[in-house]
């Protein structure tokens, strides 16, 4: 057995090609990732090195490595510093170039190039910035860390971050600087010409529930009136047994944001009915079978190293099956009027099948465990689901329900705002 496992190493090991292992002192690491980048620039591959004298840079005694390098190949400093002004040319966001601009402060004071190339770098990488922020291909918004760049912080400039963050709140974009655009209407006071602008313009931004505390600080009257538009008042009722009308009403205030579950119908509020039809739950009882494979049917590498001479391959394929075939309505109305009115029924589950307590057993009745797949023919029948429960099933029943309810349109507009 011993015999065995050396086997299955040196296997391993030529077809996983053994990697030298990585130095556990910062001066061996150091010196790892200086031949990484020897390596990698030899190979003319000037991307792949940028990364392996970064990660030398950011480890003690790696400054002086790294310039050591430099003084003794001018190709790779070359390269070192051409990849910095591509990376500037790729910045399209604030958090690159200030990521950017750390990066190269430590390199300033390691050192790495002269002081006029270093600031060459950082004058790039302005120019880069405010130019992006005119023409649009670096994005700058209200809340964007700007103050390395001191460019951005004249009118003109702040002027166009204003009006793009003003853009996106109205196009709906994932960016959303609310808190930055009120910090800004309470630095030129709610009364100014641009506090009056803006307040103008909040109809138009589509503020989320998690947004209304923040403007309503600023504008409470709009603040009110947007909470009002954004919640759905919902009078729940769940035609069926007890267990089910509170496993329903859980899942649905856990599920669903924006409504404000009321206790009896009135105006305007949306009265849902939820009724199960139909609930038709099978369990087909388990089944064992045992399988036997000779050594010939068992894969040969497998077969060869880690079975005796004659032995067999044993495991037990258990099977079963839960189903459940289900109906349920769901339809809603408001102030007497049918808004939705959904059937859902269908039937979920199935077959299910596991193997275990697969083994070798020699010829003389002696079995130990086994920690591999015997074949193909094991694999296609152990493949699928390895147990279906009942709950589960329910669960999977009541997701269906929630999607329906989430088509009404008062819910699901509730829903999407918050």
């Amino acid at each position: 057995m011993q015999y065995t496992r050396i086997a299955i190493i040196g296997l391993s090991c030529l077809m996983l090609a053994c990697a030298t292992p990585y130095p556990n002192t910062p001066e061996g690491q150091v010196a790892f990732y200086v031949n990484q980048a020897q390596v990698a620039i030899s190979k003319g591959n000037c991307s792949s090195a940028g990364p392996e004298i970064d990660a030398a840079i950011s480890r003690p005694t790696g400054n002086e490595k790294i310039k050591e390098f430099f003084s003794k190949d001018e190709k790779a400093r070359d390269c070192y510093y051409e990849l910095h002004q591509k990376q500037i040319a790729g910045v399209s966001e604030a958090s690159r170039a200030n990521a950017i601009f750390l990066k190269l402060t430590a390199i300033k004071e390691a050192e790495i190039f002269s002081g006029g190339q270093v600031n060459a770098l950082f004058a790039m990488l302005e120019k880069t910035v405010t130019d992006g922020n005119v023409t649009g291909s670096v994005q700058l918004v209200l809340g964007d860390k700007t103050d390395r760049f001191p460019a951005l912080s004249n009118a003109y400039h702040q002027k166009i971050i204003i009006n793009r963050s003003v853009e996106n709140l109205q196009k709906g974009s994932d960016v959303r600087p609310v808190a930055a655009l009120m910090s800004y209407v309470t630095k030129h006071g709610v009364d100014s010409i641009e506090g009056k602008r803006i307040e103008s313009l909040l109809p138009t931004f589509n503020i989320r529930r998690d947004e209304i505390d923040v403007v309503g600080k600023i504008f409470p009257k709009f603040s009110s009136t947007r909470k009002e538009e954004i919640t759905a008042r919902v009078f729940l009722q769940v035609k069926g047994d007890r267990l089910l009308a509170e496993d329903v009403r859980q899942l649905l205030r856990e599920k669903i944001r924006g409504v404000e579950w009321v206790t009896s119908s009135g105006s305007g509020s949306v009265n849902l009915i939820i009724e199960r039809i139909r609930s038709d739950e099978k369990n087909s009882p388990e089944q064992s079978q045992t399988i036997t494979y000779a050594q010939h049917e068992v894969d040969t590498l497998s077969a060869v190293m880690l079975m005796p001479r004659n032995a067999s391959y044993i495991y037990e394929t258990v099977s079963g099956g839960s189903t459940i075939e289900y109906g349920y309505v769901v339809s809603a109305v408001i102030d007497g009027k049918t808004v939705a009115d959904d059937l859902i029924r269908g039937k979920v589950g199935g077959e299910y099948k596991r193997c275990q307590n697969s083994r070798i057993q020699n010829v003389f009745g002696g079995t130990t465990s086994a920690g591999f797949v015997a074949n193909d023919d094991m694999r296609q029948r152990c493949s699928g689901p390895s147990s279906i429960s009942i709950e589960q099933l329910r669960q999977e029943i009541f997701s269906k329900v929630l999607d329906g309810v989430l088509k009404i349109p008062s819910i699901k507009r509730a829903h999407e705002l918050n």
